[in-house]
């Protein structure tokens, strides 16, 4: 349900993407600036209060703060779903992203799970959370036919409401020893992160895994408009989505195996060299297998990559942690719609070879890294 309630949170803010820029033109006082600004301003709140809303998370509980996020979100969408005011909308969209509480459920759900079988719990989280992105842009084109923008924001804080109350019902905080014996964590806490060179690893490997995801959802469905049509792109997404799943599963056998290190390196290089199939953008059997390819690497990095820092941290400041690592996925998010916007217009085919280039530095910046996977220690007064 924690998994659920996050996919449902990621589908909100990315299924009335293809259509927002469009839907902002009815609203009062549209600018074509505001338009911009409206789409991207909740990839940058995420990014700011992802750290905050993890140490928090560490002081009064990971139930507590998932709550108060959902109902930011929940509260974000039913004002969107209200406004005919741009600035609202903006306004809307910045506390849809304000509810940053991904590294929240990373962080209890790890706790859960334990040591032996915290890879399963990042797998299932990995798998909805990417399931949902991915599915929103092909999910998203078809409800359009059916319902007004401004309805799938309603029906969306519907469903984060429903998952929100069985959550706050059903499901108990993961309090641990550690936890409450450290007591609440600060900026020193934040120090001793930043200094580990395995946890650091990881984090530029998320940043350049969001990266290029968001260069590959900014691109593929401008290809696929034309190839498939709006309403078809559930033919790329849904297969593509089902087999990286496969593909996750069997990598996280492997990493369970002893194979860290080298899953990683191998995941990074699918995802680099698959971007070279988008180069026949005009083919779908391209653009099915390109998007497959990618979508495997993608889905296995983020899995691996969240257990590799769930497993260097104590339950102590586990949510601090999480919520660092998800500010460096967001600022990824962040930089590569900025990054591929701007290339684009240049050059499609520069635009690829850039974010092959940075597929290939995470490739290579996993198979220099040397640190170990020991867990972070306290330094001593």
């Amino acid at each position: 349900m924690i998994s659920l309630a996050l996919a449902f949170r990621q589908m909100s803010m990315t299924i009335v993407m293809p259509f927002i820029s469009t839907y902002c033109k009815s609203l009062i006082g549209y600018t074509s600036v505001l338009a911009g600004l409206a789409v991207g301003i909740f990839g940058l709140t995420q990014a700011i209060f992802q750290i905050p809303f993890g140490m928090l998370s560490d002081r009064y509980g990971n139930k507590r703060m998932m709550l108060i996020g959902l109902t930011l979100v929940v509260v974000g969408l039913v004002l969107a779903y209200l406004t005919n005011n741009i600035g609202l909308l903006i306004f809307a969209r910045a506390l849809q992203g304000s509810g940053a509480v991904i590294g929240v459920g990373y962080s209890w759900a790890a706790g859960m799970a334990g040591e032996k079988e915290r890879i399963r719990a990042m797998s299932i989280l990995g798998a909805f959370i990417s399931a949902a992105a991915a599915l929103a842009f092909a999910v998203g084109p078809l409800l359009r036919k059916i319902m007004s923008v401004n309805l799938m924001f309603l029906s969306c804080a519907i469903l984060l409401f429903l998952n929100e109350l069985y959550i706050l019902f059903f499901i108990k905080d993961h309090q641990s020893g550690d936890m409450q014996e450290q007591g609440t964590p600060d900026s020193k806490h934040i120090k001793i992160l930043l200094k580990n060179k395995n946890f650091i690893v990881m984090n530029l490997s998320a940043f350049i895994n969001n990266y290029m995801m968001i260069s590959v959802f900014y691109a593929v469905p401008i290809y696929l408009t034309k190839v498939t049509s709006e309403t078809g792109m559930w033919k790329v997404f849904v297969p593509a989505i089902f087999i990286a799943i496969l593909a996750m599963k069997q990598a996280v056998r492997w990493t369970q195996k002893g194979f860290n290190k080298q899953v990683l390196m191998i995941s990074f290089l699918i995802s680099a060299l698959s971007l070279f199939l988008y180069f026949e953008k005009s083919s779908y059997l391209f653009l099915l297998f390109g998007t497959t390819l990618f979508m495997c690497g993608y889905i296995s990095i983020a899995t691996i990559v969240a257990t590799n820092v769930n497993n260097v941290v104590k339950d102590s400041y586990r949510g601090t942690a999480n919520g660092i690592f998800n500010s460096f996925q967001y600022v990824g998010n962040f930089v590569g719609a900025v990054v591929t916007g701007a290339l684009w217009g240049f050059s499609e085919q520069l635009t690829w070879l850039v974010t092959i280039g940075i597929g290939i530095a995470g490739f290579l910046i996993i198979a220099l890294n040397s640190s170990s996977q020991e867990v972070i220690q306290e330094e001593k007064n």
